[in-house]
């Protein structure tokens, strides 16, 4: 089949034009967009993290750039609010047309089209092949004739970035489906001969690139996956004499296994615990879960900064609070850089500020953070040292408590002003945002401020919240079962904690963090309280929840029929 005939749908597409043609702006980060996410297929389309993959990359306003498979535009839109010129070629003629509509009145020519086919003669700057090589197969030519050509186009010194998932990534060895063909461990097994779609591990990636004359490559890996990146990791972050809690720092968990039960990882796994000993191991690049690379074809100066460890993104947030974290080297220091995404956007509110300077880089505190140090003392199901982390974390902010100000207004989180209260930054005091450095828990990443100060017991729950919820998202161990809720957990740690907390508080929490997140990200109060219980009800083992998952599951245990009461065991995986 050629690439031409192909049609990448994904049944979306009505819903995506009738969304864009309301939509006043549609900007790579608009609100009213992302307003609109309600499932895989509009996520894909508008989820603001879409454009992360592109943040490591330092866009000159004179380049021309070649969007290979520009599927709606969310890339060409990004790369032309750059100030670049951009020319965006799509195989299917209503993507394109999406396209043109997102990207309409910039510097964008669509084209409908394929590479086979395409032919200019002024050359790239860039080539951009975001989840679009792994296709390849269907080229004429395969892989290479396919990168053969694109090579064609770039000028003499251009620059081929390309972004695919790792055939032998982390989340395919723990169960999770292969993305496109929807089954597990088909990558690992090597594709079959009617595969039409396939990806590749690093060593062949590298191969195929320079067998194809690029020779000059450089790697960068992004977690979970290229698709929503949080984080994005050079080759330097694994040369660091503490790669591995610097890496579980930056990245946390390492797998996406909660949009919707996308990914299927299976429930044996302590993923960060895995992730530790696959960096330890040295093979850490290699299990990456996705690629983004950035080639060429000779040694010319690279469009990717040489000095940076990493780059750490926020969640999805309305446009006004989405940040920019870099972790770089600066004559031999550590330092962290904060920015603002977007720095033409206001990001105050009533009560909430965010910190995004644009000032000097900061020094990175190296060492542990309290969430390390507690899942450690967890998984071992040493409750001593993690009742002592408790109380580390309780004598803290015994120290920091002052008086309100008599003049201080209140907020979802600064409900009594009879009480001591902590400092304004002391609201996103989370545990892994406190560091011990030298015996000492040293407040890090203090990216939020909150008017008046903040009530130390809905900071306390806060802190105990996140920490259960990071356990629940990476499976970790503990020393209570394996299928306690997230609210299970945290009413777990409430009851441990060394000071007393009402009852109730819990509630309390809830409420004053829906009030926070109507501030930063979209939706009402009534919306995401709702999302907070919902996710107080995610387990470890949620994977089993989802239908589709739990039917991959069955499959994979079907041999046990076989044997001697394996049917009964064979049937309990049947979905329910």
């Amino acid at each position: 089949m050629n690439s031409s005939e192909i049609t990448w749908r994904d049944g979306s597409e009505e819903r995506i034009k009738k969304i864009l043609l309301s939509a006043d702006d549609r900007s790579s980060a608009s609100d009213f967009l992302a307003s609109n996410i309600t499932d895989w297929p509009t996520r894909y389309h508008f989820d603001r993290r879409r454009t992360n993959i592109l943040r490591p990359i330092n866009f000159d306003p004179s380049m021309r750039v070649l969007d290979v498979g520009a599927g709606t535009g969310v890339m060409s839109r990004y790369m032309a609010e750059k100030g670049v010129s951009v020319t965006a070629l799509e195989g299917d003629e209503m993507r394109a047309e999406l396209a043109a509509l997102r990207c309409e009145n910039l510097d964008v020519n669509v084209q409908h089209g394929s590479v086979d086919d395409f032919e200019d003669n002024e050359g790239f700057d860039l080539v951009l092949v975001v989840g679009v090589l792994e296709y390849a197969n269907s080229n004429p030519n395969g892989p290479s004739g396919f990168l053969k050509k694109l090579s064609q186009l770039l000028k003499p010194d251009g620059s081929l970035v390309l972004a695919i998932e790792n055939q032998m990534g982390l989340a395919y060895w723990m169960g999770a489906n292969e993305d496109h063909l929807g089954e597990p461990w088909v990558g690992l097994e090597g594709y079959s001969a009617s595969d039409s779609v396939r990806t590749f591990s690093k060593p062949a990636l590298s191969a195929l690139l320079a067998g194809t004359g690029f020779d000059f490559q450089n790697w960068l890996y992004p977690f979970p996956d290229y698709k929503l990146p949080l984080t994005i990791l050079s080759d330097l972050a694994y040369m660091e004499d503490d790669r591995v809690d610097l890496i579980d720092q930056l990245v946390g968990t390492p797998v996406d296994q909660w949009p919707s039960g996308r990914t299927g990882v299976l429930p044996f796994f302590d993923t960060r615990a895995l992730h530790r000993q696959v960096i330890d191991s040295g093979m850490g690049q290699d299990m990456s879960n996705s690629f983004l690379v950035v080639c060429k074809l000779n040694e010319s100066k690279s469009i990717i900064d040489q000095d940076v460890i990493a780059w750490r993104f926020s969640g999805d947030r309305k446009k006004s609070f989405l940040g920019l974290r870099q972790v770089i080297v600066e004559d031999g220091i550590r330092k962290i850089n904060r920015k603002s995404a977007h720095a033409d956007v206001s990001s105050e509110s009533s009560w909430l500020t965010q910190r995004n300077s644009d000032s000097p880089a900061e020094k990175y505190i190296s060492g542990p953070n309290l969430v390390q140090l507690a899942l450690k003392s967890l998984r071992q199901g040493n409750l001593e040292d993690f009742e002592s982390l408790l109380s580390m974390f309780d004598d803290w902010l015994t120290l920091n408590t002052c008086t309100p100000s008599v003049d201080s207004e209140m907020h979802p989180f600064l409900t009594d002003l009879s009480a001591e209260v902590l400092g304004e930054e002391f609201i996103d005091c989370g545990f892994d945002n406190l560091v011990l450095e030298d015996g000492k828990l040293k407040l890090i990443d203090d990216e939020w401020v909150a008017s008046g100060g903040v009530n130390a017991d809905l900071v306390i729950v806060r802190a105990l919240h996140r920490l259960s919820y990071s356990i629940v998202a990476s499976g970790s161990k503990t020393p209570w079962t394996l299928n306690m809720s997230v609210e299970d957990l945290a009413s777990k740690f409430v009851e441990m904690f060394p000071r007393d907390l009402r009852i109730g508080i819990l509630k309390d929490f809830y409420a004053a963090e829906a009030s926070l997140l109507s501030v930063v990200m979209d939706g009402s109060e009534v919306d995401l309280l709702e999302n907070i219980y919902e996710a107080n009800r995610r387990r470890s083992n949620n994977v089993f929840s989802d239908r589709s998952t739990r039917t991959s599951f069955r499959s994979k245990f079907a041999w046990l029929k076989r044997f001697p009461g394996g049917r009964s065991l064979a049937r309990w995986t049947r979905p329910r």
